[in-house]
């Protein structure tokens, strides 16, 4: 089974990588995870809401707030 890429040197996804924590100003979300990537599109992610709740995003709205190395 192939592994997922991953994103190590931030360059793709705008810089996001799974398991940041993000602002959304565009959808007035103040905290969310990334959760997984766009699979055709360099400009999705999905995020995970506090309530748990999936949605798609654009990942250029996405403000990293913490770092997933950083937590």
């Amino acid at each position: 089974m192939t592994k997922i890429f991953d994103n190590k040197k931030r360059t793709r996804y705008y810089g996001l990588r799974i398991g940041d924590t993000v602002k959304v100003k565009a959808y007035n979300i103040e905290t969310a995870e990334v959760a997984e990537y766009g699979v055709f599109d360099n400009n999705r992610v999905y995020i995970k809401l506090p309530d748990g709740e999936k949605i798609s995003c654009v990942a250029e709205w996405c403000k990293i707030i913490k770092k997933v190395e950083d937590k």
